[in-house]
């Protein structure tokens, strides 16, 4: 049976007629008309069951941070399942052998050539996408910070005289031939309080009197139009990619290249902007690879001297779960299953582990440990390509909450999820296409997931732990959060079998628990914060909701709006010494015990 969205059902239910308030007429077949009426009258509560239940919510000042106080009635939060085995959480967390998350930890990356799309200009800033970005603020403490690069920072050429803020030569999907005019710059005017990396043109730039000039004359406009939000410079995107030969192109050629360009970068910023071209002001993200092989192997960059001058600040790489044109990529096999989501990131955490040292990556300071961040992720690549169905439904604001909490808990700093204007795997579309209307769309909820179980970082920094579990296969992941130490916050669970809305048979569910020893100080009678991540099914693309929050464009432009027709205020008890919660298939929760 087809399921109608909330803005139909919500306009079905307008347009219900009002029951009369006039007696009806005696009649000498009263009997019969009396059957008629409860016929009539048990169609209607059958009709207003099902228009209650899928009717629009209503807007609320409530911030949405925090486990609401309300309640109303849902299904999807009293399932049928087994009861899995009882996971153990730690008494404290186990030490790190990184530095700690940072601030802005949900983040993200905006295709260059694109960023226009996202951020508007001064006399049009795009409100929408700053709304987004504030709901976070307002759960993590500070907006997400956005890096603005990508394959077309590479292909961008500066123009002083072009009228337009962008202007491209498209070859099918692929732009070439970029331009970017001062106009392209208001944009870091569009969401104060955020910070920002900006990508320069270093493949053009090591190969073309033309780069090199359009570098110069790029470095005074971006410096003066970011100024104090500036985080950090990248130079080059992905230079392990760029097809030059491999007997010239090594690791010896690239640091000196980019010594020479970082070198000029700052010469043109002590003329420019002086505030930001040195001291703690100044730095860059890098390098910036696709890849950990030759010939720009990690480790033999540093090696050679990288980061003999401490301009590095972060240690960069990109990352994606696969490839969008690989037939084989199912949303079950390869994103909604944890395993798969392990296994991705294993070569993320090896070389993590490889360049660990603060000798090898901060030879000038040794006793700063550089933070390892993904400035640039997401699912699959080529996320202009699809597949449809796949990646802009309810299964990848699963695998989002999954994914940046594992990348929390091996010792990311903060996690750059990769945007652009009609890419299948956006968080949520700015402007409107042929093809896409403005929206919020699925993944964003789970962005503001992730936010709602680290907290607000400006006032304490958790330690993520992934929490094993029994009986569950693939398809379900648990973590823990603890601050100063071992004092038990939050735990996050995500079941990550598939159900979709079209399927007959019942949605299911599953009962989780954790044993909660006694060193945590968590004792019997605790009462639990519950905070939902619900959707009709994996499939869903809209009806999304966080706590029974709405952030859809077409209720109020991304601002929260409460949804009457979830279940919030949930809690649970510690019994026993175990904390109990129910999930529906395809769903997440986070308990909170502070």
């Amino acid at each position: 049976m087809d399921r109608m969205n909330r803005d139909d059902a919500a306009a079905a239910l307008m347009k219900e007629p009002k029951p009369s308030s006039s007696h009806a007429r005696r009649h000498p077949f009263r009997i019969a008309a009396a059957i008629v009426v409860t016929i009539l009258v048990i169609l209607a509560l059958v009709l207003g069951l099902y228009f209650g239940l899928h009717a629009r919510g209503s807007s609320s000042s409530s911030s949405p941070s925090s486990p609401s106080s309300s309640t109303s009635p849902s299904p999807t939060t009293s399932p049928t399942g087994p009861a899995f085995p009882p996971a153990t959480l730690p008494a404290s967390p186990p030490a790190s052998n990184f530095p700690a998350i940072q601030e802005s930890f949900v983040s993200f990356a905006i295709e260059f050539l694109f960023f226009p799309d996202f951020s508007g200009n001064l006399s049009a800033p795009n409100t929408f996408s700053d709304n987004l970005l504030s709901n976070i603020a307002n759960i993590s403490g500070t907006k997400p910070y956005i890096r603005v690069g990508g394959n077309t920072q590479d292909l961008a050429i500066y123009s002083a005289s072009l009228p337009v803020a962008t202007q491209a030569t498209w070859v099918g999907l692929h732009p070439q031939d970029i331009s970017i005019g001062p106009s392209f710059f208001e944009g870091y005017s569009s969401f104060p309080g955020s910070k920002f990396i900006h990508g320069f043109n270093m493949k053009n730039a090591t190969i073309s009197a033309i780069g090199w000039k359009s570098l110069l004359d790029e470095v005074p406009v971006t410096c003066k139009a970011i100024g104090s939000n500036l985080l950090w410079w990248e130079y080059g995107n992905e230079p392990d990619l760029y097809p030059r030969p491999t007997d010239t192109w090594n690791a010896t050629t690239y640091v000196s290249d980019w010594h020479n360009g970082t070198a000029a970068i700052q010469s043109s910023l002590a003329s420019a902007c002086p505030a930001i071209a040195s001291g703690s002001a100044y730095g860059y993200v890098g390098p910036s690879l696709q890849n950990t092989q030759a010939p720009l192997a990690p480790k033999m960059l540093f090696q050679v001297g990288l980061n003999d001058d401490g301009e590095v600040k972060q240690y960069t790489m990109h990352h994606y779960m696969g490839s969008a044109d690989d037939p084989t990529v199912t949303l079950q096999g390869s994103l909604m299953n944890h395993t798969a989501v392990k296994s991705k990131l294993a070569w993320i955490l090896a070389e993590m582990n490889n360049l660990n040292s603060p000798s090898l990556l901060n030879p000038t300071d040794t006793a700063t440990a550089i933070p390892f961040t993904l400035d640039e992720a997401n699912s699959l690549l080529n996320g202009a390509l699809g597949p449809p169905d796949l990646l802009n439904v309810f299964g990848s604001a699963l695998w989002t909450f999954d994914y940046m909490l594992y990348c929390a808990s091996i010792g990311l700093s903060r996690v750059h999820m990769q945007q652009g204007t009609g890419f299948a795997y956006n968080s949520w579309a700015p402007i409107a296409t042929p093809d896409q209307s403005i929206a919020t769309l699925p993944p964003y909820y789970g962005n503001i997931a992730v936010a709602a179980m680290l907290g607000d970082l400006t006032k304490a920094v958790p330690q993520i732990v992934e929490i094993p579990l029994d009986g569950v296969g693939d398809f379900a992941s648990a973590y823990a959060a603890y601050v100063n130490g071992s004092t038990l916050t939050r735990v996050a669970v995500v079941d990550l079998r598939q159900w979709n809305s079209t399927q007959q048979e019942a949605r299911g569910g599953g009962n989780y628990s954790f044993a909660l020893p006694g060193a945590l100080g968590v004792e019997d009678g605790r009462v639990v914060g519950v905070q939902r991540l619900l959707a009709a099914g994996s499939d869903a693309k809209t009806g999304v909701t966080w706590d029974g929050w709405s952030y859809a464009y077409e209720l109020n432009a991304g601002k929260p709006v409460r949804m009457g027709n979830v279940t919030t205020g949930e809690t649970v008890v510690v019994q026993g010494g175990r904390v109990s919660v129910e999930l529906v298939i395809s769903s997440a929760v986070v308990l909170h015990f502070a």
